[in-house]
This record gives structure tokens, C-alpha cells and sequence, in this order.
């Protein structure tokens, strides 16, 4: 609530300074563009492990929260370790995603004691690819921007 409250009154700040719609448009664009640039790092960084990680058999035990914080994580067992997944848990579809009973394919990386499960590795892919796209069209857009 405080971050909306705030992008409200920087944003009316800025119209009583003199800044047009389209200058305060461009602005957000290039702060969601950063955001993406983000979060395509992120997915990259999680796609390099993964690349580094071996195939391994596992069972899912349980769900358990992180160290820093209320974000649940899929618990494998393999070889007889337990080690988290590298993203969060799916809650929503938990039930048939993660079931106790059986074996699953896994990339597990032993460094970091952690693991991918196929729906990790899912959204590491289509994360790189949704965030090129985004980025592509918010540098599309500001450049149609610059040309008017």
C-alpha cells in the first residue's frame, strides 16, 4: 500500500514540476525494463546451476519454509539427503505436483545442496524467454517513444 501511495505522489510531484505524461511513461518503462533485466539475471543465474547440476532420482517429503522468510520449498530426498529445491514451492497445484509416493527425475546440484524438479526447471526456461521478450518490447516501445 505504501509503495502504490508513494509512485501516486511522485507521480503528481512530477506532473506539477512540468514533466509530460509521456517523459513520467517512459520513466516507468525503464524502471519495469530494469525489474525485468533482474529477473532475467536471476533466471540465467538459476539456468547456469542447473546447467552444472547431475540427474539424480528423488522422493518429494514434505514442503518446509526458508531460513529468511514465510516461502515454502519442496524437500527431496536423494540418496538418502534431504535438500531443497532451488524455487519455490507450487502451492497452489501442491497436490498434484508433489506427491510423496513416488520417484522423480531430478537435476541435483551438490555444491549447493540443492535440486530442480521439472517444475524448476520449467520456469527457468520460460523465464529467460518471457523476460528477452518483455525487454524487447519495453525497448521497442521507448524507442517509438524517442522518435515522436
Amino acid at each position: 500500500m505504501e509503495l502504490v501511495l508513494g509512485i501516486i505522489i511522485i507521480f503528481v510531484l512530477m506532473l506539477c514540476m512540468g514533466a509530460s505524461i509521456g517523459f513520467i511513461a517512459s520513466l516507468a518503462l525503464i524502471l519495469v525494463g530494469v525489474f525485468i533485466v533482474f529477473m532475467a539475471g536471476f533466471f540465467v543465474y538459476a539456468t547456469i546451476i542447473m546447467a552444472t547440476s547431475k540427474k539424480a532420482k528423488g522422493y518429494y517429503t514434505r514442503s518446509e519454509a526458508s531460513d529468511k522468510g514465510k516461502i515454502p520449498y519442496a524437500v527431496y530426498l536423494i540418496d538418502g539427503n534431504e535438500c531443497k529445491n532451488m524455487l519455490p514451492l507450487e502451492v497452489m497445484f501442491q497436490n498434484k505436483i508433489y506427491q510423496t509416493n513416488k520417484e522423480v527425475s531430478l537435476l541435483f546440484n551438490k555444491k549447493r545442496n540443492r535440486c530442480f524438479d521439472t517444475n524448476a526447471i520449467i520456469c527457468c526456461i520460460l523465464g529467460i524467454i518471457v523476460s528477452c521478450f518483455l525487454l524487447f518490447e519495453i525497448v521497442v516501445l521507448l524507442l517509438g517513444n524517442l522518435s515522436l
